[in-house]
C-alpha cells in the first residue's frame, strides 16, 4: 500500500518464495538467489523468522509487524536510483543521437566523390557501422573526426581550384598584355583584410557566462567547457525546452552543430526571463525554427545577439530593486535590432512540429 512508504512506516514483504516463483513462472531457488543478490548490495533486508518462515500483521492498513523482506533500504536509495536511471536515460539518448550524427557525415562523406577522403574515413570507422560501439566517449570521437574531415574537405572545394603559379608569371604572357597598372595615389581604394568572423571570438567559456544554472549543470556534468560539450548540452536542453529534434538538425545544417549550440543557449537563458522583458523568448522551439528560416533569407545576427545578452548578464547583478520605470531605457541600436528580430522570429513562425 502507498501507506507503507510513508516515513515511520514498515514497509516490508512476506509472501513465501514459492508464491513469487509461481507468479513469475521460476522457480523458488531462482528466487532465493535473487533475494541474495539484492540483500547482497544493500538493497533489502531477509528477516524471515525461524526456518525461514514469513508472516507479518496488518492493522488498519498498517504494517504492524512483519518477517520476511524488508524493503526499507530500497526506498531510502529511490533518489539515488532515479538519478542513475535518468542519467542511463540521458546516455542511451546522446549515443542515439550521436549514432545519427556520424551516419549522416558518413552520407555526406561519401556524396563528396573523394576517394581518399572515404578511405580516411574507413580507418576512422571500418564499414562505417557503429552498432557494436557503446561507449560514449568513443563515439563522440569518432564524430568529431569525421566533422573535421568534412569540414576541410568542403573548405577546400569552396575555395576553389588553386591557381596556376605560372599564371602570376607575367614574363610567361606575351608584353603587349601586360599593361603597367599604376594606382593614382589620391585612389580612395585601400587594400583590406578579409572580415573575420565574430563569432571566432566567443570561446566555450565565454558562453557559459549567459548560460543559465541549468545549461551550466549539464556542463559540468560533461566535464568542462568545450565545443563538443556545448553542442551537447544544447541537444539535451532541447527535451527541456520543447525543441524538436528535426528543429534541432535543421539548425545544426543552417548554422553548423557550433552556433546552432550557441543559439539554444542563448533561447534557454531568454526563456527564464520574467514576463514583460523585451528580450524574454515565450516559445523556444519557434524561436529556434524561425532562426533557422531567417538564417536562409536576411541572416540571424547571432554574435550581435550574444553581446547584448552577455551585457544584460553583466549589468543584472549590479541592478537594485528600483522602482518601476514608465519606459524601457535605450540600449543603443544593436538592443533594440535584436529585440525586434527575437519578437519577429516568434510572431512569424508557426508551432515546431
Amino acid at each position: 500500500m502507498d501507506g507503507d512508504y510513508l516515513s515511520g512506516r514498515i514497509c516490508a514483504v512476506w509472501t513465501q518464495a514459492c508464491r513469487f516463483a509461481e507468479a513469475l513462472g521460476l522457480t523458488p531457488r531462482s528466487i532465493n538467489s535473487a533475494e541474495r543478490e539484492l540483500e547482497k548490495v544493500g538493497f533489502i533486508v531477509r528477516n524471515a523468522g525461524i526456518n525461514g518462515e514469513r508472516a507479518g500483521d496488518r492493522q488498519d492498513g498498517i504494517v504492524v509487524w512483519a518477517a520476511g523482506i524488508n524493503l526499507a533500504p530500497l526506498v531510502e536509495r529511490f533518489a539515488e536510483m532515479q538519478a542513475k536511471a535518468k542519467a542511463q536515460e540521458l546516455q542511451a539518448r546522446s549515443i542515439q543521437q550521436c549514432r545519427a550524427e556520424i551516419r549522416q557525415l558518413g552520407q555526406r562523406i561519401r556524396e563528396a566523390g573523394d576517394d581518399d577522403l572515404r578511405e580516411r574515413a574507413e580507418t576512422i570507422l571500418p564499414d562505417g557501422r557503429t552498432a557494436r560501439i557503446s561507449n560514449i566517449d568513443r563515439l563522440i570521437a569518432i564524430r568529431e573526426a569525421l566533422s573535421a574531415m568534412l569540414a576541410a574537405i568542403e573548405h577546400r572545394s569552396d575555395s576553389g581550384p588553386e591557381p596556376d603559379p605560372r599564371a602570376l608569371k607575367t614574363s610567361d604572357a606575351p608584353e603587349e598584355n601586360c599593361a603597367p597598372n599604376i594606382q593614382n595615389q589620391n585612389s580612395p581604394r585601400k587594400r583590406t583584410a578579409p572580415a573575420r568572423d565574430p563569432l571566432e571570438r566567443i570561446r566555450p567559456v565565454t558562453a557559459l557566462v549567459v548560460a543559465t544554472e541549468s545549461y551550466r549543470g549539464i556542463v559540468e556534468a560533461l566535464g568542462r567547457p568545450t565545443w563538443p560539450n556545448l553542442v551537447e548540452a544544447s541537444w539535451r536542453s532541447c527535451g527541456r525546452l520543447g525543441i524538436a529534434q528535426s528543429t534541432w538538425g535543421r539548425a545544426c545544417q543552417q548554422f553548423g552543430r557550433e552556433r546552432a549550440a550557441l543559439s539554444v543557449l542563448l533561447i534557454d537563458r531568454n526563456a527564464e526571463l520574467p514576463p514583460g522583458h523585451r528580450y524574454r523568448v515565450g516559445s523556444p522551439a519557434r524561436c529556434l525554427a524561425g532562426m533557422v528560416r531567417r538564417a536562409g533569407s536576411a541572416g540571424v545576427n547571432l554574435a550581435g545577439l550574444f553581446r547584448v545578452t552577455e551585457r544584460s548578464a553583466q549589468q543584472a547583478p549590479s541592478q537594485s530593486p528600483a522602482p518601476k520605470q514608465t519606459t524601457e531605457p535605450q540600449a543603443g541600436p544593436m538592443a533594440h535590432l535584436t529585440a525586434r528580430l527575437m519578437a519577429s522570429v516568434e510572431r512569424r513562425v508557426t508551432p515546431d512540429g
